[in-house]
């Protein structure tokens, strides 16, 4: 059974992938989107979605174009705040 829309979910951020993939899911959870939804709006198929959510895949950037624009976003802020999630990690392991 899936998880409701808006449930707490944390990902790990050990890289840059990683970290694009944890702001993609705040993003899409924020709007109470499903990873279908996403999928549809893109054109992209939900496995796609979710292994980008994940950092499994490295996303071209016309992927990340496409994705930013969803989000009514640019490419340079949405990895900026990949940049900053996986800082915010590095700063907390050196604790």
């Amino acid at each position: 059974m899936a998880k409701p829309i808006g449930a707490v979910k944390t990902r790990e951020a050990r890289n840059l992938g990683e970290a694009l993939g944890a702001e993609l899911t705040r993003l899409r959870v924020e709007k109470h989107w499903t990873q279908q939804r996403v999928s549809e709006m893109l054109g992209y198929d939900v496995t796609y979605i979710r292994q980008l959510e994940r950092g499994g895949k490295s996303p071209t950037l016309r992927t990340l174009s496409h994705v930013a624009e969803i989000y009514s976003l640019s490419v340079s802020i949405l990895i900026a705040r990949a940049e900053k999630i996986l800082a915010q990690r590095n700063r907390a392991l050196k604790k």
